[in-house]
């Protein structure tokens, strides 16, 4: 490791991960899209449901995907194309929050679906 920061908190887990990628998730991505909304229009159509309008607005918003740095490989992984040190994109919705060790997550290997080459 080239990093003697991310070497001294790898170092610093007291944890051999079994199953699941341990990752440091960074701050969120955002994106511009497009929102469509709801308006209500405070009239009534003949079966007695309430009429909307529609407007459409561009927003950002957070992705559905984030970016992490992977701090430790499961011991079931004998060979991927990450290693710790790298920064991930992966799905943050299956992400579960690890309580044990600080700020950190834990990811499925098959949610990781790239490695970032500009951060």
């Amino acid at each position: 490791m080239e990093d003697k920061v991310l070497e001294t908190v790898v170092n610093g887990i007291k944890y051999t991960m079994l199953k699941d990628v341990l990752v440091k998730p960074l701050e969120p991505v955002m994106v511009t899209k497009e929102i469509t909304e709801q308006i209500p229009t405070g009239e009534v159509d003949e079966d007695g449901f309430n009429k909307y309008d529609t407007q459409t607005e561009t927003k950002e918003v957070e992705s559905e995907y984030s970016t992490g740095i992977v701090l430790k490989i499961p011991t079931c992984l004998t060979e991927c194309e990450y290693k710790v040190g790298d920064t991930i994109v992966y799905n943050k919705k299956f992400a579960k929050d690890f309580d044990l060790f600080k700020d950190s997550q834990l990811v499925k290997p098959y949610d990781i679906i790239a490695i970032s080459n500009t951060i």
